[in-house]
């Protein structure tokens, strides 16, 4: 394979968990990477760390990410975009989720990924590569997740959307479905002595993923010579959506 040495990565939402995972991976992999995250100075420790352009973001302001992804090619160069940017604040049944709550999850896991889309979609000179980081609840029902659910359902169909409005330009579209991974966001769920064994009996290997098994596959999907791989969903899961 040639590889992705050399080639200009945005990672958006790369300061923890998965993301951070998949941006050391790029790094490994000699990537020139940018990253953002929300956190100004988790943004800056990254960036030194990877020796990576960061800029701190918050994906809730449409404006904000364009302007992002535009500096970014300017600046850098654009050949990639990863967004992995996402929240999911509340564990209830739907009929407890408030309105606040629901649009807050959308504007971050859905209308922010559309959004930083379309921004690399006009900015990228050629062929690239697009990564949205969905979840296994892309394919599936999650119960007392129905904003989380939604979101990232909504990123599948984006992803398809996405990938045949811009065949004909060579920019591929897939997106990455993680099952449970051992992260931040799945600390309390996974550290509760009833929902943390319910959870792994649900999955065949047994075990949550590792964010860096998950961040392999984020390199496979961006790399150039992939160039058939668009509109499809790649899940890393433990065998869940087989079931």
């Amino acid at each position: 394979m040639a590889g992705l040495k050399g080639l200009p990565v945005l990672v958006i939402g790369a300061t923890r968990g998965i993301g951070l995972a998949i941006a050391r991976e790029l790094s490994r992999q000699g990537v020139r990477l940018g990253l953002t995250g929300r956190d100004p100075d988790r943004v800056a420790r990254t960036a030194s760390e990877l020796g990576a352009w960061g800029r701190a973001l918050d994906v809730r302001h449409p404006e904000a990410v364009a302007e992002t992804v535009e500096r970014f090619a300017k600046e850098v160069g654009l050949y990639g975009l990863v967004y992995n940017a996402g929240v999911s604040p509340v564990f209830a049944r739907a009929e407890r989720i408030g309105l606040e709550v629901w649009q807050e999850v959308l504007a971050v896991n859905l209308t922010g990924a559309f959004v930083a889309c379309k921004a690399f979609a006009g900015s990228v000179q050629g062929p690239g590569s697009i990564v949205l980081v969905g979840s296994v609840l892309s394919l599936r029902g999650g119960a007392r997740l129905a904003a989380y659910t939604a979101s990232k359902a909504g990123l599948w169909g984006l992803t398809r959307a996405l990938a045949l409005d811009w065949a004909d330009r060579g920019i591929r579209v897939n997106l990455l479905a993680p099952g449970w991974t051992e992260t931040e966001m799945t600390q309390g769920l996974r550290e509760h002595p009833r929902i943390g064994q319910d959870l792994l009996k649900e999955i065949p290997l047994g075990r949550m993923a590792k964010p860096e098994e998950v961040a392999r596959t984020v390199t496979f999907l961006l790399d150039p010579e992939n160039t058939y791989l668009t509109g499809g969903v790649y899940a890393v899961d433990g065998g869940v959506s087989a079931r």
